[in-house]
Formats: structure tokens, sequence, C-alpha cells
């Protein structure tokens, strides 16, 4: 059988050294599939032989102590390289993955892993046979004929890679002087067989199937591959299903069928269906079906639900339990254990979520006040879908673990013949139980390894504790990775879910299945009222004022100006003082008079029990961990006789913070006044408690909501024959007057991490650095090259075991291409942004990466006008002063001229890009010094403070530019007809154009933001040249349409690259004519010289780019 490498055996019959090199190469490609890591070692090795034989070429003395990474920088690596950047990524995955696979404790090598290491192989081989002249022309790569699985005892080790010397004398001197590329043949990701060995047999592997490699072969158990069907619309009656997957009677469980990936996912349904038909009528039994393009893959499970998206593939007992289903009858059975649930509205709740599940639909919402049942609904739900045969798996999830363990206790006390256990990194769970409790965090660690103990079809049913926006954004992998029914359950009023969380549920905006809010349950008496007291402090409010301080409370400020003055570099006895903000109070200066009259109102007009003797059970919901502290330390310095018990911290950093809630549940025990920072805000039942303090700010309105419901639940006999009837809320930093007015709370932006702002950043500058002005300058190419490098790289480490990467692999694949980085557009930039949360986040310096940032701000002003980086500049200065006072340091002294040169005038006035690049690589790993001698003191004051109101500013809405409405949709819009025809160069019309200049105008904004927008370019009067800007152009496109215009001719490696630089002019400017080739950049070329008899073709290929977008009838 024919394979990739066999052209090096030709060559071996005339240069019998080139046999070693075809060893290591078909042991990788035979070995791929089946042992992995052997395969990417051979391709190592392969690589390690062909360096060291250009090298000795090239008369180059090897050290037997020198690893392949030392070869491969040797200066004649590079010079052999000669710049062409496919070889040289090609040799960097090869490096990387091989380097995994040879040492141990390296990154695990699954089959896709070395399949791709495989791919690489192959052009690095080609390039250098190439170079060496001894081949003229390579084949292209041909993944379909990889052998799929070789069984019995197989040899996969091969001796160490030496110099062949008579390798060595066949090749020319010239050739090693003045090694020429090639161009190679590329395979494309359109071919079906690397689509199923990139994505379709790595999630079937992953769920547990044995694929077999023999065609038309049908085991029990196992997945089988182009099996024959009849009865399909063919002359032949025939037809070959890709993948069919058997039960162990060699029943059909499922039937796939594979589109390539440039195919839309829906095309293969039809012919899905046709197969499905067929092996029904042969087998009795109709399979699942499934129909996919790798990228995107969907499921008809023959349930009667809609068609619908799946990340993986079932196992074998998933796809059983599935076709076992189907004769599953509606839920008639709707008889409630009133042990579990007894009231009339929680029966009401279950009632409406049976009847929307028996209507077909498979996610709802429930939205039921905090304190009215909510665990022990979904537990009534639980029985009733397992009574009826709907559901025999669970999986309960909730954001902390006190929360799983309390709905753990209630399940295990209401469901006892249920086998459950809690998933839980300091135990080993019990992975058959029934109902499994996790959190978010713990559950998105099991999914995301590689080895998955997890299938899709795990669960029949996840009930989701507190349901909304943040729980779909952080963990939607979850829900997207397990193909289960999915309840929604919320304490959140039904006009205060945001419309997202109703469209993740499959609800219609502001219906959730059933609503049983607060008032209505304050009403029926199974929920308490509260009553507000609204304080506001001057202090907390608008800070200090130096000049309304006595000269004894300003004395009392100066041990915190003698801190800043040090740390400013002022002198002892320099006047120094400022103004106090008020977001510093109880972060950086905590007063202890504002703690006192807090408490003092509590004690004084909090509700008590005992006859009025002890302040009832009370919850402080404090700022941060030492304002707690402080708290409690005032409160026993206020109330000695109360006890060291009375008033305790409950926080994350506390020892036995567990045991302290148990003791805070109980009425007679205490402590009676629970400080806390985040851990009593959500999930802990204290009926007893009767006053809640906010002194702290809360923006979210649903966590606002949570932490009032700590004081709603009834609580009989509280006062001995008289229940509890209200709870008081002391509200110190006007959190209902901000409610009151941003009725929807703030919506913040999520906090991108430092990972993502570097990519982000480095993407701006790589952006920028397209440009002719910046590539005809050495060192600004230079670093162009290598940000693209670090960013491709970031991109190509995302991994598909990770669901998250799943749900964007139509963006993250096309990037792990190094083609698709030559000239990325701006809608390329608006896709990356889009993935840049994805990425990786390694355990590097904190410190570090925030210079990172300061330095690429500061880079990004170079070449963006609309960047102002001062503060960024001014941090970099006093960074540098810090480190200068610091040069007793050895590593710092070592860089003391680049830190002394950074606080000059002159460096920023003639600091260039790379300048600002050298001094981030210099200093970066210097700034852990001042880190490790930070001082970050806080100080406890005590000055006087007042009450005042305080009037607060309307919410101020931001709009995005036009320009980022316009990026928004092309980058949404991928689909549209007329976008298509641009990419594709193919003539629009007069109405294409009318509509465009409809939705750039009208839709997206008026004419005078398009002007504004465009305004003195080239593309101003043109809104297709405009999208061509914005969305890039596809250069394989452009390239196949002037081979049209040649008729097929080849192309010098001098003519490809006079094409990139026309597709870079259409790319930046969006149009291009004759007349341009007067005029800077493109008059320097030498057109007609470099392309002869084709420079006629050439102006033809001009004429029509610019004819397309051009008004035709």
């Amino acid at each position: 059988m024919a394979k990739n490498f066999d052209y090096i055996l030709l060559l071996a019959k005339e240069v019998p050294g080139f046999k070693r090199l075809y060893e290591y190469c078909d042991m990788a490609e035979t070995l791929q599939a089946t042992y992995p890591e052997a395969s990417a070692n051979s391709s190592r090795k392969a690589l390690e032989w062909l360096v060291k034989n250009m090298l000795k070429m090239k008369n180059v003395q090897i050290d037997e102590r020198e690893t392949l990474n030392d070869l491969l920088h040797k200066p004649e690596t590079y010079a052999f390289i000669n710049h062409d950047v496919n070889l040289d990524d090609d040799i960097r995955l090869v490096h990387k993955i091989g380097n995994s696979a040879s040492h141990d404790g390296g990154e695990p090598i699954k089959r896709v892993k070395a399949f791709r290491c495989l791919r690489a192989l192959y052009n690095v081989v080609a390039g250098f046979m190439y170079r060496w002249g001894a081949m003229k022309s390579i084949p292209a790569f041909d993944a379909t004929i990889i052998p799929e699985r070789i069984t019995g005892p197989v040899l996969t080790t091969t001796p160490n890679p030496q110099v062949e010397m008579d390798v060595v004398d066949s090749v020319p001197k010239e050739n090693v002087d003045h090694p020429q590329s090639p161009t190679i043949p590329k395979e494309s990701l359109a071919s079906e067989a690397i689509t199923r060995k990139n994505f379709i047999d790595y999630m079937l592997i992953e769920a547990g199937w044995d694929i077999l490699n023999v065609k038309g072969d049908v085991q029990g158990g196992k997945a089988c591959i182009e099996v024959e069907v009849d009865g399909m619309p063919t002359p032949s009656r025939k037809g070959y299903a890709d993948y069919v997957l058997f039960d162990r009677g060699r029943k059909p469980l499922a039937v796939i069928e594979a589109k390539a990936t440039t195919h839309e996912v829906g095309e293969g349904r039809r012919q899905a269906m046709l197969y499905a038909d067929a092996l029904e009528r042969k087998y009795g039994v109709r399979p699942v079906i499934y129909y996919t393009n790798g990228f995107n893959t969907m499921v008809i499970d023959g349930l009667g639900y809609m068609d619908r998206p799946v990340y993986s593939f079932h196992s074998m007992d998933d796809l059983e339990r599935l076709i076992q289903k189907r004769g599953r009858a509606k839920i008639r059975n709707l008889r409630i254990n009133e042990n579990i649930t007894d009231r009339a509205y929680q029966q009401t709740a279950i009632k409406s979520i049976i009847e929307w599940l028996n209507q077909q639909h498979r996610r709802g919402l429930l939205v039921l006040a905090t304190g009215t049942g909510k665990t022990r609904v979904s537990i009534s739900l639980c029985d009733i879908l397992m009574r009826n045969d709907w559901v025999k798996n669970v999986l309960f999830l909730a954001d902390r673990t006190a929360l799983v363990n309390q709905a753990h206790k209630n399940y295990e006390a209401l469901l006892p013949e249920v086998s459950m256990s809690v998933l839980s990194d300091e135990k080993e769970p019990d992975m058959q139980a029934r109902i499994m409790f996790s959190t978010y965090q713990t559950m998105i660690n099991y999914i995301d390894k590689e080895e998955k103990k997890f299938t899709i079809g795990r669960f029949d049913l996840i009930i989701i504790d507190e349901a909304h926006r943040s729980v779909f954004g952080r963990y939607g992998a979850i829900f997207n990775y397990f193909d289960s029914l999915l309840i929604g359950l919320t304490a959140t009023p039904r006009n205060e879910i945001d419309r997202s969380t109703y469209a993740l549920l499959q609800l219609d905006n502001g219906t959730p299945n059933y609503s049983y809010d607060y008032e209505e349950a304050v009403a029926d008496e199974y929920l308490v009222p509260y009553k507000t007291l609204q304080y506001h402090s001057k202090i907390m409010e608008t800070g200090i004022k130096w000049d309304d301080l006595s000269k004894d409370q300003q004395d009392k400020l100066e041990e915190v100006w003698t801190y800043e003055k040090a740390l400013a570099g002022k002198g002892e006895d320099e006047e120094y003082h400022r103004d106090i903000e008020s977001k510093e109070i109880f972060s950086y200066l905590f007063n202890n008079n504002t703690i006192d009259k807090v408490l003092q109102e509590l004690m004084e007009k909090g509700l008590k029990v005992k006859s009025g003797e002890e302040i009832g059970k009370t919850i402080i919901f404090a700022m941060n961990h030492l304002h707690a502290e402080q708290i409690v330390k005032r409160f026993r310095e206020l109330y000695p006789e109360k006890g060291e018990q009375y008033c305790q911290l409950i926080d994350n950093y506390v020892k036995y913070a567990g045991a302290l809630i148990l003791d805070f549940e109980e009425p007679e025990k205490l402590p009676q006044i629970a400080v806390s920072v985040d851990m009593l805000d959500t999930g802990v039942d204290v009926p007893s408690v009767l006053n809640l303090v906010f002194f702290k700010r809360v923006k979210s309105k649903i966590k606002f909501m949570q932490m009032i419901g700590r004081g709603t639940r009834l609580c009989p006999g509280l006062f001995g024959n008289k229940n509890k009837e209200e709870f008081y809320i002391f509200d110190w930093c006007n959190n209902f007057e901000y409610f009151a007015i941003h009725t929807d709370g703030a919506d913040p932006a999520a906090v991108k991490s430092l990972t993502e702002r570097l990519f982000c950043l480095r993407l701006d500058i790589a952006f920028a650095l397209q440009s002719a002005e910046h590539q005809e300058k050495e060192e600004d190419k230079k670093l162009h090259d290598e940000l693209k490098e670090i960013l491709h790289e970031q991109v190509d480490s995302l991994s598909i075991a990770r669901i998250d990467v799943r749900e964007k692999m139509a963006i993250v694949e096309p990037y792990r291409n190094t083609d698709a980085w030559i000239c990325l557009s701006e809608v390329d930039v608006a896709k990356l942004k889009g993935i840049a949360s994805l990425l990786p986040r390694p355990n590097e310096n904190e410190a570090a990466k925030k210079f990172d940032i300061l330095m690429l701000n500061l880079q990004l002003e170079k070449v963006d006008s609309t960047v102002n980086a001062d503060k960024c500049r001014s941090s970099v200065i006093t960074i540098a002063r810090l480190l200068e006072d610091k040069a007793t340091i050895p590593v710092v002294k070592s860089r003391i001229d680049t830190i002394r040169e950074v606080q000059t005038v002159k460096f920023w006035e003639t600091s260039t890009i790379d300048r600002l690049e050298r001094v981030r690589k210099e200093l970066r790993d210097l700034i852990h010094v001042l880190e490790e001698g930070r001082d970050d003191r806080k100080f406890i004051i005590d000055i006087e403070d007042t009450t005042s109101a305080d009037e607060k500013a309307a919410r101020v809405e931001l709009k995005a530019t036009y320009k980022q409405r316009v990026i928004e949709y092309l980058a949404c819009h991928s689909d549209n007809e007329t976008l298509n025809k641009i990419q594709n160069f193919e003539q629009l019309t007069a109405a294409d154009i009318e509509e465009l200049q409809r939705i750039f105008w009208e839709e997206l904004g008026t004419r005078d933001e398009y002007n504004k927008t465009t305004g003195g370019k080239r593309y101003n009067n043109n809104v297709a040249a405009f999208i061509r800007v914005i969305m890039g152009i596809d250069r394989k496109k452009a390239l196949e349409k002037y081979a049209y215009f040649i008729k097929g001719e080849d192309l010098t490696s001098e003519q490809e690259q006079y094409l990139k630089s026309i597709l870079d002019y259409i790319s930046v400017n969006g149009d291009i004519q004759l007349s341009d080739f007067t005029e800077y950049p493109l008059k320097h070329y030498r057109w007609r010289d470099v392309f002869g008899n084709q420079f006629v073709s050439l102006k033809d290929f001009i004429k029509e780019m610019h004819h397309v977008i051009s008004i035709t009838a």
C-alpha cells in the first residue's frame, strides 16, 4: 500500500543513506493512529537527521552534547531556512510535539496531535529534499492513506540519527549555499479524511469507541467505517455510511455522516437520514443520527426533539439508554410525595415543569423566592421523573461547596433509597451514583481533561441551583457538553433575570415556567417582611477632606503621610498631605469611629431576643477580611461583657468556618453576630436571623436579593410563644438607594485576565505593524513576526479536550494554520479577541505581566495615534526609579544602564517601538524585586464621622463607535450573500451596492458617521472597498482568480512575493487600479521584468479586482 514518504525509498536506491530517513518517516506514519507517542518521537528523529546532515553539508562541527534545540538555533540553520515562515513553523511544531513525546513527564500525545506532527514533518522533509535538489516536485500530503490501525507486536525504537556521508556528498555545493524554496502542494481541510482525523475520531475515542480500520468490517461493540447499506437512491442502490456504531450484539446504535469543515453542517442531514432508513430496514432498529462537519455536530435522537448540537458523541451505554427511552410515555403519574413538598405553590411549580417536559421541551426555569424550598421542589421533580422512567441519573450543580453539601444532605434525607455522591477534590466519589452533586468549577475540571470520566449522556437531568447569567457565562461549557434535560432554579425575581438566561434555557424573555416571588410568599405568610433602616456615612461617601479636619485629627494622619512620603521618595521634613478618597476607606484606611457608630446603631435599634436582653442573630456583611477583623475587634472593645464568642468573623481565612456556621445556625448557641465576607451571602439557612447589616456596597441586584434572603425565613417560637414576624436591614452603603435608581444593578464588563489583555495588546500592535511603512523597517518587521509567532502559539495551544474550545472550533481551527496570520484583517482581529478568554493562563510572575502591559501600551501608542499612554509612561519611570534604589542586588545592577536610560527625557523623545521592546525584555524579570520588598500597609485611623444624604447621578449608557458596530455586524453576518460575493471576488450588482449603502448608512449608523470613519481614505466612496479593508481578503481565492487569468501557469517565488504586495495593498486600501502602480509603494517594483509574458494577464487581474466592486447593471 502506498504511503506518503515512499518517494524517499526511490532516492535511497541511488543514495542508500536516505534509507534511514525513510525508516524514521515511515514509522511516524505507520504508528500515528496506534502509537501516537512513538510516531511523534520518530518525527523528531527524522527532523534531527535532516538538520545534522544539512549542517555537515555546511562543514559545521557538531558536539555530541548538543541537543536538537541547539542545532536549530545555529546561524547556519537560520540561513538554510532563509525566512521561509512555513518551513520554520513546521520545524517548530515537529520539535515541540516530538520533545513532549521523547521526554518523561512531557505532555501526553494523542492521535490528533501526532497527526499534526506527521503532517508538519511531511512539509519539513519536502522542504529539505527540494532545497538539496533531491526532488524536482513534491506530491501533496494525503491523509487518506495513513494506516488506520496496526495489530500485533511492533518495534517502536530506532537508532539515534547520525550523519550519512553518501547523502552529504550527493548534494551539490550550489544547493547547499543557495537553497531554493519549493512550492509544496497543500492538502486542504476540505478532505473528509482530515476532518475525521482531527475531530470526529478524537471525539469517538473520547466517548470510549474503538474505531475499526477496515472499511466495511462490521463487529459488535465497535465504531465501523464505510459500512455498506442497501436501498439508497443511487444507480447501484448501495451507499456507504461514514461511521456506524454497533452494540455488542451487532445492532446499529448510531450512524454518522461526516462532511468536510468547508461544508455547512446541515448539508449532511438528508444523507444521514437515508442511511438511518436503510439500517432500520435491515436491522429493525432505527439508529441515533449524527451529522457533522467536524466543527459542528448535530444529533437526532428519535425521541421527537428538534435536532440539537452536541460537543462529543454518546458512549455505547448512552446510546442504548437513548434508544430505550423511545418507548416511554408522557408523564402521567403526577403524584407528589407530600413528605417532600406539601405547599400548594411548590406542587404547582412541579406540575408546570412536568407539563413543559411533556411538550417536548428540554430546558426550563423555576423562580422561587429564597426560603420557599427550591431544593425540595427539585427533589420532588427528581422523584416523579424517576418513577416515570424519564430519568435515571441526575447532576445537581451549585456555585459553592457549602451549597452542594447542603443539597446532598437534603436529598439523602428525602430520597434515601437512591445512591448519591458528592464530587470532591478531597475524596474519591462513587462514580456510579445515580445522583451526583458538584460545584461548577469541580465539574469543569472533570470535563476539560483529556481523559473524560463522564460521557455526554451520563446524566439524564441537570439541576442548576441559582441559574443566572454569570453561571452560564463562566460555566456554560458544562451545559453544552452534557446532552441532558436542564432545569434552572433561581430566587431572582422574574423581571430581574437577564434576557440571555431565558434564551439559554430556551424560554421567551421574562416568562419562566413558574414564578413565586418574595411579595407573594410574604402575603401567603411563608416568608417574613423586612424593614429598612437607611444610613449615610459622610466619610464613606465623600472621603476625608484635609481642610475640614481639626489639628488633632490632622495629627492622627501623620503616620500615613510618613509612609506615603517614603514611598514617593520625599524627604522626612518635606510638607505633604492630601485628601482621602472614599474608595480608600476600609480598603487602605480603616476608620474606627465609623465602625463604632455602625455597631452602636445595631446594638441600640436592632431586633432583640430573650425579652430584649440580647441582640437577635445578626449578619454583618463586610467589605474585606481586614474590615471584618476590625469590626470584630471594635465590637469586643465596645462590649467586652459579651465575651469573645459573641461576635465572630466567618470567612475563607478562618479555620473551621464550617463549624462556626453550624453554631450560628443554632438559636441557643453563639456567635450571636457573624461578620462575613462573601461566605454568608448565599445558601446559608439561619431562620433565626433578625438583623442584616450592609456594611459593603453591592452592585449586583441578584446578589443583593440573595443577601436579603438570609433573613426572610420563618422561625416559629423564636420569641417563646411568638413567631418571627419581620427582620431589620441596616443599610450603611446606600444599596437600596442605588437599586432604586439602577433597577437592574450594575452591569460591568467581565474582568479580563492579564493573559487576555496581553494577547489583545499584542494583536493590536501586530495588526498595526502589517503596513508597508513598518514592514520596510527591519526592526519593526522583526517585532511583527515575533508577536505573531507568540499569538499563533497561544491559539495553537488551545486543547480540543476543552468543551469551551469546541464551542469556538470554527474560529480557533483556521488560526492554527500559520497562513491565516500572514495579513490579518480587522474582522480577524475581532474574532481572535473573541477567543482570547479561552487562552491558557501560564503560572508566570503577575508583576512581570503587569509590566508587559505597561510597555505594550507604550508600543501601541507608537503605531496607533488614538492611544494615549501617558499614565503608563509615568508608571514605567516610577518603576525604574524604585529599581535604581535597589542597585545593590546583582541582577538589578546588571541592568542599571537601562534603568537609568528610561528615566531620561531623551529616551522618551527618541524612543522607537523596538527600543521599547528591548526595555520590556530587560526589565520585566526585575519587577519581582519590587514586589518582594513591597510594604502593603493598612492604617487604622479614628476620625469623627457624621451622617448625611448624598444624591446619586443617573447611570450613563455607553454606545459603541460606528467602526465597532461595523466590525460586530460583519463578524455576525459572515453568511450574508453580498458579503460572500465580496470575499469571493464575484461581481456586485447595483442592487447589492444599494443594499450595502442602506446597511452602512442607515442601519449601522448615518452617512456622516461613515464619512467620518472613512474620510481621506481610498475607500471613502465605496462601501464594498471599506468592507474589504475591515474583513480582509481571502488570499487563496484571489490567487485562484489570478490563476484563471494565466491559464494555470506556475508562479515563480518572486512573482508570488509581488502578488503578495498587491494583496497587501488591497487589504489596506480596499481597491486597486492600474494608476496606483505609479505611486508609492507599488512604483518601486519591477513588474514587467518579473511577470514577462504574464504582464498583460496581471493588468487584467488588477482591472478585475476593481471591477467586481464597481457598480454594474
